[in-house]
């Protein structure tokens, strides 16, 4: 009995053993074939911690980064700068480094696991990799760069001086293709000289056009300045000319000296006044209506007086007729 008892019990703990491992499998399998999503990525799964499946290795030290960084500096790749997934140089983008050695760039990446909803090397196909930003290949697309910069700038500087020398030494080439080139090599010089020029003279212009523009808006402000003036002395003059006492003026008699006067001409346009506009001031002097005005206008007195006499006046319309 106590044989079979045992028995029994070793079953059982086989058949529960062969039950947990079944589930954990069961478990495992189904998150990578269905893509379920992991309950922590740094948590092993009950078949891993079971020693079912083989776990994932450990992170990687500096060491054996490395290492990879070295093998993955001799495939052809990272000496041609371009991405495996987009096809495209790797330029100045930020790429990443895979524990497989593979080098893409980082968007190119992070849209392949999107898409693929799977994190295995698009390459080598290998899972649960480990990524690290690197910039090699930058720096090589910067050494690149200025190497094809500076052949660049020595041909242009070899080619500037060999058609310089031609043309001091007058030399006339046969090749039509060497007479082709010196001839646009003559020409861009001329046309680089004019351009010069144009810009130069477009910018004297311009500033030309610019101190203009300053003159004149000086000019106005300094005329805004004047006419406000003016302005606040008419308004003066107004008022001071209310605070005159209104003296009455015997027009008949005024009009019969203007008149013994026989002045024809206005003596401040010294334009006839026959048959026009006229003031007749009460001093007995005439003058046109509008060179009155103006000289109102302008005049800076407080109190309008007389061109000719000085004397402070009332005016009266009059014409005069031949």
């Amino acid at each position: 009995m106590k044989k079979y008892k045992k028995l029994k019990s070793y079953q059982d703990k086989q058949q529960d053993k062969f039950c947990i491992n079944a589930a954990a499998l069961q478990d495992h399998l189904s998150r990578q074939l269905f893509k379920l999503p992991k309950i922590n990525s740094k948590q092993l799964s009950l078949a891993q911690k079971l020693g079912l499946v083989p776990s994932p290795p450990k992170p990687l030290n500096q060491e054996e980064w490395a290492q990879i960084e070295e093998q993955s500096l001799k495939r052809e790749d990272i000496q041609n700068c371009v991405c495996p997934i987009c096809l495209e140089k790797f330029r100045m983008q930020q790429h990443v480094i895979l524990s497989c050695s593979h080098i893409y760039h980082k968007t190119c990446l992070e849209s392949f696991e999107r898409v693929s909803q799977t994190k295995q090397c698009p390459i080598c196909r290998r899972q649960d990799y480990e990524k690290k930003q690197f910039m090699v290949a930058n720096k090589q697309y910067k050494i690149q760069s200025i190497i094809k910069i500076q052949a660049l700038f020595r041909q242009f500087r070899c080619r500037k001086q060999f058609y310089e020398r031609m043309i001091k030494m007058q030399y006339k080439p046969e090749n039509s293709l060497l007479k082709r080139k010196l001839l646009f090599y003559k020409l861009s010089r001329i046309s680089s000289r004019m351009s010069k020029t144009i810009q130069q003279q477009g910018n004297q212009a311009q500033q030309a056009i610019n101190q203009l523009g300053e003159n004149i808006q000086i000019k106005q402000e300094q005329m805004e300045n004047n006419l406000n003036k003016i302005y606040q002395m008419k308004h003066n003059n107004e008022q001071m000319a209310k605070l005159q006492p209104i003296i009455k003026v015997d027009w008949i008699s005024i009009k019969k000296v203007a008149l013994e006067r026989r002045e024809v001409d206005c003596t401040i346009c010294l334009q006839s006044m026959v048959n026009a506009k006229v003031f007749l001031l009460s001093c007995s002097h005439m003058f046109h209506a509008n060179c009155l005005n103006s000289f109102e206008r302008y005049s800076m007195a407080q109190i309008n007086n007389c061109p000719i006499c000085r004397q402070s006046y009332q005016k009266s319309h009059f014409q005069l007729q031949q």
